[in-house]
C-alpha cells in the first residue's frame, strides 16, 4: 500500500506500508481521509488502571484556548499557513497533563529524539478528552451540590 500526502512545499511525497501499516512513521504536510482514522486502543482488557485524573477542573482552568498565527520561527521550519488558527500551549499542557505531549513530528528523528536539540512539542489533542470528561463530572457534582442546598 502506498499513502500519498501533499508536502508543505507543494510536492507530493509518499511512504510505503505493508498491509499492517507497519512502515508508516512520518508523513509530511496535510493528510486527508474520507473514512475513519483509528489509532492505539481503548479496550480495558489491555490496561492496568492507575486511577482517575484528579483535580481535572483545576487543570482545565489552567489551560488557555487561543487564536494564533504562525511566527517566523515556525515558518523557518517550513510551516506556511497564514490563516488564523486555534490551539493550546504545549508548555501549559505539560504542567498539568504531560502524557498528552510528544516531540513535534518535524523535530523528531528516526530514533525518536529531537533533531534540533530544542525539543519542540506537540499536543495530542485526543488525550485531552479524558481530562475534559473528568472536569465535566467535577463541575456536574458542584452544580448538583448547589441545587441540593
Amino acid at each position: 500500500m502506498t499513502i500519498y500526502t501533499k508536502a508543505t512545499h507543494g510536492t507530493l511525497s509518499h511512504t510505503e506500508a505493508d498491509s499492517n501499516m507497519n512502515q508508516i512513521q512520518n508523513l509530511t504536510g496535510d493528510f486527508t481521509a474520507t473514512g475513519d482514522i483509528t489509532a492505539y486502543y481503548s479496550d480495558d482488557r489491555l490496561k492496568i488502571n492507575l486511577g482517575e485524573i484528579t483535580d481535572a477542573l483545576e487543570k482545565v482552568k489552567s489551560l488557555r484556548g487561543f487564536n494564533y498565527i504562525e511566527n517566523s520561527l515556525a515558518k523557518s521550519f517550513g510551516f506556511e499557513e497564514d490563516a488564523n488558527q486555534i490551539g493550546v500551549s504545549a508548555q501549559e499542557v505539560e504542567k498539568v497533563l504531560p502524557e498528552a505531549l510528544r516531540l513535534a513530528p518535524f523535530d523528531r528523528n528516526a530514533e525518536g529524539t529531537s533533531k534540533s536539540g530544542e525539543n519542540y512539542l506537540t499536543v495530542q489533542y485526543e488525550k485531552l478528552t479524558p481530562l475534559l470528561i473528568e472536569a465535566i463530572k467535577e463541575l456536574a457534582n458542584k452544580v448538583e451540590e448547589l441545587e441540593n442546598k
